[in-house]
């Protein structure tokens, strides 16, 4: 039993509530002195960004195709199913998909492999859509970065895996897929092309708050800070994806079967040099959006068509991102609900020959969400 100090209050049944309310007026405290800085330093910043703000060019609106992924797993008896989901969304119409289901042993980095693997399906799908259609813009859900980031870590593992000489079986699928991605030449066409964006709805990067607003730092991003600064209708001017103290080399996967393999590598790397981030502020009512795009786009011209057609997306006001790249997420999300029913589906199938105990004793909903 807890026996409290002195000047410790006693444990009772408004203890909890009564520390949520401190924690509330606490967070509230912290937003506040930031919503204040923001509020008497939006002229200054704005000053000194000045420079790099921007009237929005106009232009053509073009069709607008997304592509996002998602992945679940549902835990079974020393085993878990693992599914991966990738779409493509034109307008408002399903256009492609591709799903991976698989049943994996109990493995380390589990979500490091399914995530690297969830971002090497939407970069196939994007490159498919890309090649069988001349026209329109591709959105690519997430920075082209954090894409970066999932292959590589997944790459990082295969490599790991790979050189105890022989692969584990549960292996095969992943490798056929990377390798496929990689003979493709996928991931350069989507880096190559002059169609491809990509908006990360939850975007983090805080490199113009570090260097423009440090006493801001670790309480708002980029996005937040540009959100302050902009007006309606104006964009930031372009600045590199990657900066400089940032690494973004592919480390550790060789493949055996791509003698050029290192030239492969060598021209993805490059297309991440011409890779550029703007800010945009379509209106009023809404924040600033991130966008990377290719050097090709940043120009006024085309860069106009790719600002028309990302406000003319975004036709619901609740939603912080354009129509097709919600439809997108919102079915692949459903990756989830299937793996249940697939989970759901192997109990109801087991229980007539092993029993309904044994069953639920080691595959059953025996603990809470």
């Amino acid at each position: 039993m807890h026996v409290p100090p002195d000047n410790e209050p006693p444990l009772n049944t408004a203890a909890l509530p009564a520390a949520v309310l401190s924690a509330i007026a606490a967070c509230a405290e912290a937003c506040r002195t930031t919503l204040m800085r923001l509020e008497g330093d939006r002229e200054r910043l704005r000053a000194t960004l000045t420079r790099r703000i921007h009237p929005a060019p106009d232009g053509p609106i073009r069709r607008l195709c997304a592509v996002d992924g998602a992945h679940a797993t549902v835990p079974a008896a020393g085993a878990t199913f693992a599914a991966m989901a990738a779409v493509a969304v034109e307008d408002a119409e399903l256009t492609d998909q591709d799903v991976l289901v698989q049943l994996m042993p109990p493995v380390e980095e589990l979500e490091t492999i399914i995530g690297g693997a969830r971002t090497v399906m939407e970069l196939r799908l994007l490159a498919e859509r890309i090649r069988s259609t001349s026209t329109g813009l591709f959105v690519l859900d997430g920075s082209f970065y954090s894409t970066l980031l999932e292959v590589n870590r997944l790459l990082v593992r295969y490599a790991h895996d790979s050189r105890a000489g022989r692969m584990a079986g549960w292996w095969q699928p992943f490798s056929d897929l990377l390798e496929a991605f990689f003979a493709a030449e996928d991931w350069r066409l989507v880096l190559a092309s002059r169609r491809v964006i990509a908006h990360p709805k939850q975007a983090t990067a805080a490199d113009d708050v570090a260097q423009l607003a440090p006493h801001l730092s670790g309480t708002v991003t980029d996005r937040t800070l540009w959100s302050t600064v902009l007006e309606p209708g104006e964009y930031s001017l372009p600045a590199p994806l990657i900066r400089r103290d940032r690494p973004h080399l592919l480390t550790g996967y060789r493949s055996p079967r791509l003698a050029d393999f290192a030239e492969r590598r060598a021209a993805i790397e490059q297309g991440y040099g011409q890779l550029y981030v703007i800010y945009y502020r379509p209106d009023a009512a809404a924040p600033a959006y991130r966008i990377e795009l290719p050097a090709a786009l940043i120009a006024r011209e085309p860069l106009g068509a790719v600002l028309a057609t990302f406000r003319a997306a975004l036709r619901v006001g609740a939603l912080q991102e354009p129509l097709p790249q919600f439809l997108a997420d919102a079915i692949c999300r459903q990756a989830g609900r299937a793996l249940e029913a697939t989970a759901e589906g192997a109990r109801i199938a087991l229980q007539n020959e092993f029993g309904l105990q044994l069953v639920q004793r080691y595959l059953g909903p025996y603990r809470t969400r």
